[in-house]
This record gives structure tokens, sequence and C-alpha cells, in this order.
């Protein structure tokens, strides 16, 4: 049989997208399948490496490519490297998200519908509960738990069924309506809101410089390199607001008031009620 080369790239702030292609790699491993992984938040690599290695591939390649959703969108990174990749390479592909348990919103379809226009064929997808990220300090959040066995399970039942169609005379592909499952009125509205527009909106960041230290350990977990000193960290237009920077700050100098937002989210959650919670496409 004709050994197969799968590449994972992903972006994941929180880390859950980043289990997911953890799960994602680890059944490839056992189906004796070696994937290349990539973090696009941690190395400076990016489309045109990963499109060299899939022409190389001659059409012998699979990309799955995940995010987490903000904002009812993939994250930029993701969206710029899909742009980035060289067209008609040949290759297949599967997109994959996670998302917070409000609003898996129009990312899978709009991920899918840029990897069509390159022209990678679609073996499948996958949208995976995850616990909220703004969400870490609550006891309940959002996706509490999240993904948990049965969504690697799930995970896993992907993987074994792209690997059968990738090693099918003619692998089948999904559809690109397979993953328009918002209903039309909530898919328009969606085009209308971005990360870009919601920033306006997002909680502001006090820095207390009685506890900083300006250790930099902020902007060294920053997958966006959008902080700077000065002499106090101050954060650039790149942030898409993860707060990894007051998640791992050590003298808890970065506050944030979240309790306005949490109530949104809980509302948007409520108002959605979207399930499956989590689901593959095949």
């Amino acid at each position: 049989m004709e050994k197969k080369k799968v590449f994972i790239v992903y972006f994941s702030p929180a880390g859950s997208t980043r289990h997911v292609a953890g799960v994602i790699e680890k059944q490839f491993q056992a189906l004796g399948v070696d994937g290349w992984v990539l973090d696009l938040g941690e190395c400076g690599v990016g489309a045109t490496e990963i499109s060299r290695r899939i022409e190389e591939s001659k059409g012998n390649s699979c990309l799955f490519i995940g995010s987490p959703v903000y904002v009812s969108h993939a994250v930029p990174p993701v969206m710029e490297c899909i742009a980035g990749l060289t067209e008609n390479t040949g290759g297949f592909a599967v997109p994959f998200v996670t998302w917070g348990g409000v609003c898996s919103g129009i990312s899978l379809y709009e991920m899918g519908k840029e990897l069509i226009n390159k022209g990678f064929t679609l073996l499948g997808a996958a949208k995976i509960l995850a616990v909220h990220s703004l969400m870490w300090p609550l006891e309940n959040p959002l996706g509490n738990g999240h993904p948990d066995a049965n969504d690697d399970r799930m995970v896993g039942e992907l993987v074994n069924h792209v690997y059968q169609k990738l090693h099918s005379d003619t692998p089948k592909g999904i559809k690109l309506t397979d993953l328009a499952y918002q209903t039309k009125e909530n898919h328009i509205e969606m085009e209308k809101v971005s990360l870009e527009a919601a920033k306006a909106d997002m909680p502001g960041r006090e820095i207390d410089t009685r506890l900083c230290n300006q250790c930099q350990i902020c902007a060294q977990v920053c997958p966006m390199d959008a902080v700077a000193f000065t002499p106090y960290p101050e954060f650039g237009h790149d942030c898409v607001f993860c707060f990894n920077c007051m998640k791992q700050c050590p003298e808890q100098a970065i506050n944030v008031d979240f309790s306005e937002i949490w109530q949104r989210i809980k509302d948007r959650a409520a108002f959605f009620s979207e399930h499956p919670d989590s689901q593959i496409f095949l």
C-alpha cells in the first residue's frame, strides 16, 4: 500500500485545538503514518513551507488544518495560512475547529470554501466542543471538561475514515454544503461579524506596575507576537485576545474584568443552543 503523507497544522492559544491535533497525530501513528505537525503560533514556518511539502508529495498527502472559533470564524492566522497556500497541488484537506459552547459559527464552511478554491478535495471535517477560552477562571465554564474521551474517539473515527479514503482508488470528498449547517438567517448574520469588530467590546487589561517585574513572559507566550514593553506591557493591533498574557503572568500583574463579557457569552450560547456539540463530517 502506497504510503501517504499527513500534515497537521493548527493555531491553539488555549490548547484545545492542540489537543485535537495531538489526537489526530496519535491515531495516524497507530495506523503506521507519521504526521508533520506545525503550530502556527509557535514557529515562523508558514504557507510557503506547507505548500512545498504538499507539492513534493505529488498529490499523495492530506492537510489537516485546525483553528479555535473566535466570533463565528476561524482565527486570522489560520485563514491567512490557507490563503497563502499554492493553488492546485492536487492534495486533500480536512479542516477542524474547536468551539467554546457558544456557536461554532461558519468557521468550517469558510475554511472549507477557501481550501476548495485552492484546489483541495475535502475528505472530512470536524467541530469539537472545548472549554470556552475566556471562561477559565469560572468553576463551571461553557464546554467544561471538553474535549473529553468521547470527543477523542470521534476524532479517531474521523482519522480512520480519512485514512481509508486516502488509500482508495478514487477518494470521495465531502460537499461544501455539508459544512453550511447554520440556519440561513444565522449564516448571513455571522458573515457580518468579525474578530476585528469585536475587539472594541473586549474587556481592557490593566497592568499593576507594582507587581510587574518586566519578566517578559507575557510576550513569550503571546502567539501573535503582539506584546511590547515600553517599559511595561503594551498590546498591539495583532492581538487576538486569547489572554495568554494574563493566564501565564507569574506575578498576576495583568488584570481583566470579564464579568460583562461572561454574561454576553452565556446569553449568546442560550440563543444559538447549537447541537450536536461535537460532530464529524465524512
